[in-house]
């Protein structure tokens, strides 16, 4: 990893800049990160970013918005860590990028997230490149975790020495999946073909995904696996698209799982376009539109990009909710909660949800 690399990505992002609020707060954190000294004020700074979306979103700022820039923000906490942390390990001589994957590799971090992250390495002396990366990666997970970032369940985080690979082995384990479309590559697939380069040789990853574009365009049957996979999980609608939220395990309660059957179909639906015609974009909607060529399709994608946003907005709007009232977050939306406006909006973004999968139905000729 060359020094220059390290100073071009260790800045402000362009949605950080281009953001100007009451006593610019935004920048203030950002520089406050990018000048830490320490790993232990990067972790408290971590708190402040949490702090700082819950008035931003209490401010009106839109939930496209502000997932952006608190993924931007989780950005510089992560690279400050990489940075300081890499100096203790003695790794910046060799070529190696940390890769983000999953929600944050497609910029749509809330403030309720767990870790998905790996690193990729030079071929050349891949032996101690694995050796003296693989302990510098665990103590950047252990680190992130005190800064609020979950240890990831099924540890696909770059500690694990499954994904911790070289170039080379990174093109083999997506070949692997691509050529299988067994059940777990298909749910890897989820999360890995989101990757992003975060911190360090980003001309790896950059490698990587043109390698991987040229694969996938030769075996489209993949794509018709993975849109099989997406199917599965429906939106929440029943007869006539009325609403149909679950009430189980709340009989006194009807939920939506607003992630896994709201926003989910929309991002799947996006990696699938996406990989599809060889976009680089990771982040769904940025996906959407660039997909979208005739007059056609950028009615659609435009429909959908609307949609998204507006259940991004419902899902924010309950993390905020249980951040104040000091309870677990997560995603689950209680309907009976829900002015009639409300329900109608987002009975209306889940009608698209549903439309991106008939739209990948027809596309792979699958049964709706």
């Amino acid at each position: 990893m060359h020094v220059s690399d390290t100073d071009r990505h260790a800045q402000p992002s362009e949605a950080i800049r281009i953001y100007r609020g009451p006593s610019d707060r935004v920048h203030r954190l950002a520089n406050a990160l990018l000048e830490a000294p320490a790993v232990s004020v990067v972790t408290q700074r971590s708190a402040d970013v949490r702090a700082l979306a819950i008035q931003l979103f209490d401010e009106g700022m839109s939930a496209v918005h502000l997932t952006r820039i608190v993924a931007e923000l989780n950005d510089l906490v992560t690279r400050r860590l990489l940075s300081l942390i890499a100096v203790e390990h003695k790794v910046q001589h060799l070529r190696w990028c940390w890769m983000a994957l999953g929600s944050e590799g497609r910029l749509e971090q809330t403030i309720h997230t767990d870790q998905d992250n790996a690193i990729i390495f030079h071929d050349a002396h891949a032996e101690e490149a694995h050796a003296r990366l693989l302990p510098f990666a665990r103590a950047v997970n252990q680190a992130l975790a005190r800064a609020g970032f979950r240890l990831c369940p099924g540890d696909i985080m770059a500690g694990n020495p499954r994904w911790c690979l070289s170039d080379t082995a990174w093109q083999r384990r997506f070949a692997e999946w691509v050529d299988t479309g067994d059940p777990e590559a298909l749910l890897h697939g989820a999360i890995f073909f989101d990757f992003r380069g975060l911190y360090g040789d980003l001309s790896l990853v950059e490698s990587l995904r043109e390698w991987l574009s040229g694969y996938i365009a030769d075996r489209p049957l993949f794509l018709r696996q993975m849109s099989e996979n997406a199917m599965r999980t429906r939106p929440p609608l029943g007869l006539f698209g009325a609403l149909s939220p679950l009430s189980r395990p709340f009989p006194k309660r009807r939920t939506i799982d607003i992630k896994l059957r709201g926003v989910s179909p929309f991002s799947d639906a996006a990696r699938i376009l996406a990989l599809s015609r060889g976009l680089r974009a990771t982040n769904s909607s940025d996906r959407l539109l660039h997909w979208a060529r005739t007059p056609s399709e950028k009615r659609q994608a435009e429909s959908w990009t609307r949609a998204l946003a507006a259940l991004q907005t419902y899902r924010l709007q309950r993390q905020m909710a249980c951040a104040k009232q000091g309870l677990p977050m997560d995603n689950a939306i209680d309907t009976h909660q829900l002015s009639h406006f409300d329900r109608a909006v987002m009975r209306a973004a889940l009608v698209e949800a549903r439309e991106t999968q008939r739209h990948l139905s027809i596309s792979y000729q699958l049964t709706p």
